[in-house]
């Protein structure tokens, strides 16, 4: 019997590493796009021993919709990782606003001409259920499939520097999930549409090699311990996690248009800052209790529709220390 064939955007970056990886070990035959021919030897060195279940393709630019023509032959799923990333450039429009939107909508419209398509799963953020002044509180709820629309002034410039970067790209997360749900309305697909809502996603990479490489809320996660300064708030989820609803979302029954927000629960800095302290003493911790976050967030879609079981507090920071100290020999062995 042929597997499955599963499309596969941003399966360069942290979390599309890991989703690639868990498709793979599910059973699946994926093709990946990449924007430079040098990516596909990379790609097949990280994922050796499924070497004939992958191919790639070029798509040197995700926001046309001719650009994934030959790209969704013979597909049956997809999942739209690819996302800009902070800091990635200074004009909102043009770097964050037109690759989120315009991407995710191309996908979409694309699909449509393929009728064998079953599933289209989007990775969004938990940013996608906030207001752009919600980031900055110690306190906060965030919610799934309530269906509030949350308006944005994009006459109000944005911040210099990192604060900016945040705040624009919160800002096309909340635009381009608004623009997958006008898609869904305007709309009739053959294929349910999904979307996840992680919050900050941390723990091992596949993609990092060298200790400075280290990127992402793993970095944000590393400088806070480094410099006695919580950089991101207290929830979070494993990337494994992530990548593992993605198999699950593929598999399960689910109705068209459903999010779900990736969280682990009951994460604290107070016992986050102990524990590294007492495993990671290499690490020299400024951290020191009380960290006031109370952030929460509801996940009762992963839980009872994907049957999410959410590695722990200590496995995320197990696997984010562990890996930095290796790579900077500070320790033998992962």
């Amino acid at each position: 019997m042929t597997k499955s064939l599963v499309f596969i955007t941003g399966a360069t970056g942290f979390i599309g590493s890991h989703t690639a990886e868990a498709v793979l070990r599910a059973g699946y035959r994926i093709r990946l796009s990449i924007r430079k021919a040098e990516q596909e030897a990379v790609i097949r060195k990280r994922h050796a021993a499924f070497e004939s279940d992958i191919e790639t393709i070029l798509v040197p630019d995700l926001t046309h919709p001719e650009s994934f023509n030959k790209a969704l032959e013979d597909v049956d799923y997809i999942l739209h990782v690819a996302s800009p990333m902070p800091g990635q450039g200074e004009d909102f429009v043009k770097d964050y606003q037109k690759p989120a939107v315009d991407g995710t909508v191309a996908l979409l419209d694309t699909a449509l001409k393929f009728k064998q398509i079953k599933k289209v799963v989007i990775v969004s953020s938990v940013l996608a259920m906030l207001h752009l002044e919600d980031w900055g509180k110690t306190e906060f709820y965030a919610r799934e499939n309530t269906g509030e629309k949350i308006n944005l002034d994009l006459s109000v410039p944005f911040p210099a520097g990192p604060e900016g970067y945040g705040k624009k790209y919160h800002a096309s997360k909340i635009l381009s999930h608004q623009a997958t749900r006008d898609w869904l309305s305007a709309n009739n697909p053959h294929f349910a549409v999904l979307t996840l809502h992680p919050v900050f996603v941390l723990g091992d990479s596949l993609i990092q090699e060298t200790a400075d490489q280290i990127g992402g809320i793993n970095a944000w996660l590393w400088d806070s311990a480094i410099t006695g300064t919580p950089r991101l708030g207290n929830i979070w989820v494993h990337v494994r996690d992530v990548a593992d609803a993605h198999v699950k979302a593929l598999e399960k029954d689910i109705p068209s248009g459903t999010e779900f927000i990736l969280s682990a629960p009951g994460i604290s800095w107070d016992k986050a800052a102990s524990f590294i302290k007492e495993k990671f003493p290499e690490v020299e911790s400024k951290l020191e209790p009380p960290i006031n976050f109370n952030w929460s967030v509801e996940t009762k879609a992963a839980d009872e529709l994907l049957g999410m079981k959410w590695r722990s507090q200590e496995t995320i920071l197990e696997d984010v220390f562990n890996q930095q100290l290796f790579l900077q020999g500070k320790r033998s062995s992962l």
